[in-house]
């Protein structure tokens, strides 16, 4: 509406837009707030130990023949073999334990009682990280299929 001098009174908003405007920063709070929440770790289920230890002792067996066939053939490259049976070696300890392993340094994996493990894994470090692989994967390989042989 104009007054008596030519000029516009401001135009009034509406409440509603003072609510939104309100209702978007408390959005934006909770997702900030939501956002630096602490983390909770995952509650994953641990396997339980297999029951059938000859069963497993051959399956794992298989695969590290598999592996040094594998590399043998040119197939599987010479460190990338190492890594595998270090791999397998893990695995194999893991599922007759019911415990992750694969991801365990060579201290947690003493830690949980798996020193032939652990032994196993550290002979093929320096196959498995080395520039030239100075051991050959037949070496690596009766390694772990001692560690498996001989699990109790």
């Amino acid at each position: 509406m104009q007054d008596d001098t030519g000029f516009y009174v401001p135009l009034q908003y509406s409440a509603h837009w003072m609510w939104l405007g309100l209702l978007l920063l408390v959005l934006f709070a909770a997702g900030l707030a939501w956002s630096f929440r602490p983390a909770r770790t995952a509650r994953t289920a641990v396997p339980a130990p297999v029951a059938d230890l000859p069963r497993l002792r051959a399956r794992y067996l298989a695969a590290i023949d598999a592996v040094v066939a594998d590399a043998g053939s040119g197939r599987l490259p010479q460190r990338e073999a190492h890594q595998r049976l270090s791999l397998l070696l893990r695995g194999f300890a893991g599922e007759a334990r019911g415990i992750r392993t694969t991801h365990m340094t060579l201290q947690e994996l003493h830690a949980h009682g798996l020193g032939p493990v652990a032994e196993g894994v550290a002979g093929m470090y320096p196959a498995a990280f080395a520039a030239a692989s100075p051991a050959a994967v037949e070496h690596s390989a009766e390694r772990a299929r001692r560690v498996v042989r001989t699990w109790s």
